[in-house]
């Protein structure tokens, strides 16, 4: 199981949905409920917990690392959506680049390099022989 770790969580306000009666609304499927506002947050919004602690306002960041801030009355939000964003795991790939611009640059493409922890082996590739006929199994 891989482990990721939560960078930020995105906030979705929605609002009570406006009742009309009308027969046209027996009629129509009901169109897909937007968020009037979305945000993001460094914790999890827990709505129980706001209103239990007296809170009256929540504070979501416009964009990710933004310091640009809106607050939103408690009492208007009806539902609230909060998604995790993951921090992306690039070291493999950043830890691989300089190597492969290496091989691109100092030897021929048919070249491969194996390396572990503790060896590093350039191999020419020019004969290979398969057989699975030794494996037990």
């Amino acid at each position: 199981m891989e482990i990721k770790l939560i960078k930020y969580w995105k906030v979705e306000l929605f609002e009570e949905p406006k009742i009309t009666a009308s027969v046209i609304n027996g009629i129509l499927p009901i169109e897909e409920r937007r968020p009037f506002l979305t945000g993001y947050s460094n914790t999890q919004f827990d709505l129980r917990k706001a209103v239990i602690n007296g809170e009256e306002f929540i504070t979501l960041c416009c964009d990710p690392g933004s310091l640009h801030t809106r607050s939103v009355r408690i009492s208007r939000i009806h539902e609230f959506k909060c998604t995790p964003i993951y921090e992306s795991d690039d070291t493999f790939q950043e830890a691989a680049k300089p190597l492969m611009k290496w091989l691109v640059e100092n030897v021929h493409p048919h070249h491969q390099a194996i390396v572990t922890s503790s060896h590093a082996e350039l191999r020419e590739s020019q004969i290979v022989a398969k057989t699975d006929e030794f494996l037990k199994g």
